[in-house]
C-alpha cells in the first residue's frame, strides 16, 4: 500500500461573525395617495418641518413626546399623519461567518519504500484518479534482484525443512525398534530375579548376572534412542521456522517491489504533484495531494457568545460566494465542538455542504455562510418608522375613527427596516381586527392616546 495520511487544510485562527435578521415581505400592497386640498397639504407640510427627530430615538424610530411639552393650544388641533398596513412575510435570525470551503478528505502520497529513482510519472495535477490507480513508477531493479535473492533462500531453507523430516522419521523408527530390545530385556530380567528367588538352584548367579547387564545395556540405548528422536524434532522444527521466516521475507520483497508502483489511496483529483521523472525519493518524500472533491465542508468558528443560538447539530446554512455571484448553496450544521479554543475565544462549527454544490463550489473558496438558527414563513412585520419606544415600552398608533389609538407590542426578530410583532395588547397579531389597522407611520411622535389625526396619505 502507499503510505498517506489524511490532513486538514489550515484554517485562519480567527473569524468574524455577526448575528443578524432578514425579512422578505409578501403583503401591505401600498394604496394612492388620497387626494387632498392645497391649504392642508401645505399645513401638513409645515407640521412635519417643525417636528424634527426626537433625540434618543431607536433604529429611527421616535420616542413618545412628553405631554408637558406640548403647548395647550396644539392639544385639540388634529395631526396630519401617513398610515400603512402591516405586512406578512418570512424572517430569519442568522449568524454570519467568513470561512474556506474545503474537501472532507485530503490525502498526503508518500512512498512506501525509497532510495529509488522516479521512473514514470502517469498522472498531472487535475487529473481524476480512482482509488489504486497508479500515479508514478520508481524505479525496480534493486527491488527484483532483492526478490529473487529471498526465493532463493526459501527454496534452500524448504530443502533443509525436507532433510529434517526424512532424520526425524528415522530416529523415530531406531527409538521404536530400540525400545521392543528394551522391554524384551527387561522381561527376561524380571523372570530371572523371580527364578532366584523360588529356587535357588534353578539358575546360576552368572546366568542373572548376564541377564541384568542385557537389561541394563538395552535401557541405556533406549534412552540414547529417544534422546536422538527429541534431537531429531528439535532440528526439524527450526528448519521449519527458518523455512516460515523465509517466506515472510520473500513476500516483504514481493511487497516492496509492488510499492515501486505508487497508487492513490482514494478516488478523486490529484490537487498537487511535487516530483518529477528522475528524482531520488525517500519515504519522507511528498509525492502528491490527492482531495476529494465530492465531500465539501466548511469549519466556521463564532464566538462563543453566539452558542446560545447556534446550539444544535441540524441547522441549516446559507453560502455565498464571490465567484459564484447570486448563487446561494445550502448546507447543515453537523458537529459543534465541544471546547472554546482558549487563545481565540472561538468554536469550531463543522457543516457539511449538500451535493448540489459538487462540481462548482471548489475547496478553497472563500464563502459567507450564514446559519438560519430561527426562521418564520408567515411572520407579522412592521416598518420600524411606526415604531414608538417610551421607558423601555414598545408600541405603535393606529388610526381608529378620527383619533389616535396606542398599542402595545411584544416585538420579535428585527432586521434593518423592519421588526417582527409577536404580539399586540396581548393578542395573536395576525387577529383580522389587528391586521386591518391604519398604522400610523409619519407624525406619530408627537402623539398621545385618544390624539384627532386627519390621514394626508397612505405609505
Amino acid at each position: 500500500m502507499t503510505a498517506s495520511r489524511m490532513i486538514r487544510r489550515p484554517e485562519t485562527p480567527k473569524a468574524k461573525s455577526s448575528v443578524h435578521s432578514s425579512a422578505s415581505r409578501t403583503g401591505g400592497a401600498a394604496r394612492a395617495a388620497a387626494a387632498r386640498s392645497l391649504s392642508v397639504l401645505l399645513s401638513f407640510s409645515a407640521i412635519l418641518a417643525a417636528c424634527g427627530p426626537g433625540e434618543g430615538q431607536q433604529d429611527g424610530a421616535p420616542l413618545a413626546q412628553p405631554a408637558a411639552a406640548r403647548p395647550q393650544d396644539q392639544a385639540a388641533a388634529p395631526t396630519l399623519v401617513r398610515v400603512g398596513a402591516f405586512a406578512r412575510g418570512e424572517i430569519k435570525t442568522f449568524v454570519d461567518v467568513s470561512t474556506d470551503v474545503e474537501a472532507e478528505y485530503v490525502v498526503e502520497v508518500f512512498p512506501k519504500v525509497g532510495g529509488a529513482f522516479v521512473k514514470e510519472m502517469n498522472v498531472q495535477e487535475g487529473d481524476a484518479v480512482a482509488a489504486g490507480a497508479p500515479l508514478l513508477l520508481l524505479d525496480d531493479i534493486d527491488f527484483r534482484i532483492e526478490v529473487r535473492r529471498r526465493e532463493s533462500q526459501l527454496l534452500q531453507a524448504k530443502q533443509t525443512e525436507q532433510q529434517r523430516k526424512v532424520q526425524l522419521s528415522e530416529t523415530r523408527a531406531r527409538e521404536r525398534a530400540q525400545q521392543v530390545v528394551f522391554e524384551r530385556a527387561r522381561a527376561d530380567h524380571e523372570r530371572a530375579l523371580n527364578a532366584m528367588k523360588g529356587d535357588i538352584d534353578v539358575l546360576s548367579a552368572k546366568e542373572l548376572n548376564d541377564a541384568d547387564a542385557t537389561y541394563q545395556q538395552a535401557m541405556a540405548e533406549f534412552e540414547a534412542a529417544k534422546l536422538a528422536a527429541e534431537r531429531a524434532e528439535s532440528e526439524q522444527e527450526l528448519a521449519r521456522l527458518s523455512c516460515e521466516a523465509a517466506a515472510i521475507e520473500l513476500e516483504a520483497a514481493q511487497n516492496d517491489l509492488n510499492q515501486t508502483t505508487v497508487r492513490s489511496p482514494i478516488e478523486g483529483v490529484v490537487q498537487r504533484r511535487n516530483v518529477n521523472a528522475g528524482l531520488l525519493v525517500s519515504p519522507s518524500t511528498h509525492l502528491f495531494t490527492v482531495i476529494d472533491p465530492t465531500r465539501l465542508i466548511a469549519n466556521l468558528r463564532i464566538p462563543q457568545e453566539d452558542l446560545r443560538l447556534v446550539s444544535h447539530a441540524g441547522l441549516p446554512v446559507e453560502f455565498r460566494f464571490d465567484a459564484l455571484p447570486g448563487r446561494v448553496f445550502a448546507g447543515v450544521v453537523e458537529a459543534i465542538n465541544p471546547a472554546v479554543d482558549p487563545t481565540s475565544g472561538l468554536v469550531k462549527v463543522r457543516v457539511r455542504l449538500d451535493a448540489e454544490a459538487v462540481g462548482q463550489v471548489l475547496p478553497g473558496m472563500f464563502s459567507r455562510a450564514r446559519i438560519i438558527v430561527a426562521s418564520r414563513d408567515d411572520a407579522v412585520l412592521l416598518n420600524k418608522r411606526a415604531v414608538v419606544y417610551d421607558e423601555g415600552d414598545t408600541f405603535f398608533f393606529a388610526v381608529e375613527g378620527d383619533a389616535a389609538r396606542r398599542h402595545a407590542f411584544q416585538p420579535g426578530a428585527s432586521t434593518e427596516n423592519e421588526i417582527e410583532v409577536l404580539q399586540v395588547d396581548g393578542a395573536d397579531p395576525a387577529a383580522p381586527e389587528t391586521l386591518g389597522l391604519r398604522v400610523i407611520f409619519v407624525g406619530q411622535d408627537r402623539l398621545r392616546d385618544g390624539d384627532p389625526v386627519v390621514i394626508a396619505g397612505e405609505t
